[in-house]
Formats: C-alpha cells, sequence, structure tokens
C-alpha cells in the first residue's frame, strides 16, 4: 500500500464518526489549477443545509498513483463518490443566506 493510500485512510477514519442522523459521501476534485487531485469526505446532518467538508489528501497529478489510492479508498469505504473536474466548475449547493443558529441571518 502506497504512503499516500495509508494517509488518506487514516484521515478518512479520523473524520468518518458515523454519527447518526448524519449523510456523508466522498468527493474528488481533480484540479488543473493547481496539479492535484483533492480528496475530500462532505458531511451534514439530515434536514438541514449546511454542508462540512474536509480535507483527506492532496495528490500531485500522477495517473497510476490516482488509480491506486482511489482502488484502496474503496477497499475501506462503501461511501458514494462524487467526482468534480475544474475544468467544468459547477456551484455544488446554493448559498444559504439566512441561517439563524450560525449567524447568517442578517
Amino acid at each position: 500500500m502506497l504512503t499516500e493510500s495509508k494517509k488518506l485512510i487514516t484521515q478518512y477514519r479520523h473524520y468518518f464518526k458515523r454519527l447518526p442522523h448524519y449523510q456523508y459521501w466522498l468527493v474528488i476534485v481533480d484540479n488543473h489549477f493547481n496539479d492535484r487531485y483533492y480528496f475530500f469526505l462532505y458531511n451534514r446532518r439530515f434536514k438541514t443545509k449546511l454542508v462540512r467538508s474536509y480535507e483527506l489528501l492532496a495528490l500531485v497529478h500522477d495517473k497510476q498513483k490516482y488509480q491506486q489510492v482511489l482502488a484502496d479508498l474503496k477497499s475501506v469505504s462503501q461511501l458514494s463518490i462524487e467526482y468534480r473536474d475544474t475544468a467544468h466548475l459547477v456551484e455544488p449547493t446554493p448559498e444559504i443566506k439566512v441561517d439563524k443558529i450560525h449567524g447568517h441571518n442578517f
């Protein structure tokens, strides 16, 4: 197993708490601006709009390493994976304008 895979899995286990009433998913971003692949763990509580993300790994563009790290991640995780590419930037969620709990109520 690659050292990058070990680091990714360690970070994954640290942030994936398996809390009840939470939704978790993975996001992999192919960032052409920084020439890296980024692995994130996203979560949100059910019936809320606030999404949290945790960066798990930043991997230099190397197709073989990327495929090996992805295979290692899939062997550990059953979460759904969303793939993003900076060549096609899309706003993943609408902006939260009113959130009285976190102070966005102006």
